[in-house]
This record gives C-alpha cells, sequence and structure tokens, in this order.
C-alpha cells in the first residue's frame, strides 16, 4: 500500500469511519462460526482478560446456538474456568457477554490446565 493511501486510512476525518476501522472486532459468536463444528470443544476468552493478565481464565464451549440473518447472534454454553479452577462442578453455564466483548480462541498452557482436567487425562493414560 503507498505511503498516501496508508496516510488518507489512518487520518479519521479524511476516511470514511468503515475504510479507517477495517479490521473489526469478533463477537463470541462471530468467533464460533468460523471454527470447525461451530467452536464447540474450542476454549475461548476475551481479549480484556488476556489483557488485564487473567491467562488462566476461559471457557471450554460445549454447545452453540447460532441466531440471526448472518448467524452473529445466538447463545453460547461451556464449562467455565476462573484462575484454573473449573467452576460449577464442571456443569455448562451460558457463556454471558457474547456481544458484549471481544472474544478469541485460546490455547491454555500446560500451567493453566485445570488439576481435575489434568488429573482425568493422566487416569485415562
Amino acid at each position: 500500500m503507498s505511503a498516501i493511501a496508508k496516510e488518507i486510512l489512518t487520518k479519521t476525518g479524511n476516511a470514511l469511519p468503515i475504510i479507517a476501522k477495517a479490521s473489526q472486532p469478533k463477537n463470541l459468536y462471530r468467533a464460533l462460526k468460523v471454527i470447525n463444528n461451530n467452536g464447540v470443544g474450542e476454549t475461548v476468552t476475551t481479549t480484556k482478560l488476556i489483557s488485564k493478565g487473567f491467562t488462566d481464565c476461559y471457557y471450554k464451549v460445549t454447545s452453540v446456538k447460532l441466531t440471526g440473518p448472518e448467524l452473529n447472534h445466538g447463545k453460547a454454553y461451556g464449562v467455565q474456568v476462573w484462575r484454573g479452577k473449573v467452576l460449577n462442578e464442571g456443569k455448562p453455564v451460558e457463556i454471558r457477554g457474547g456481544l458484549k466483548w471481544n472474544w478469541i480462541k485460546y490455547t491454555p498452557t500446560a500451567e493453566h490446565v485445570p488439576s481435575t482436567t489434568a488429573a482425568s487425562a493422566a487416569k485415562s493414560s
């Protein structure tokens, strides 16, 4: 891209707001619909939690019901992990804030995997 085009796109006064902010953040449902099986079995978290340093807080998606003409709305359920501990005895809960925050696919490191999951994985080996 030429220097002139970059300058036009970065100056919000000269460009349309849509062009200036072309890379849109993804709500939960937009992030899940592009993953195989609508994201069931994947782990997701908000960029807000990552930026605040909560790297061991995420949801393991168990079911998704997408609605709307572009499948940008719906309901998602998952097992919540907060600071490395599984909440609600591992029962799926509705993932709140699906439209409110920016969501990303998340791969927890070995130190952030809950101990109950790690113990059950060790038993199955």
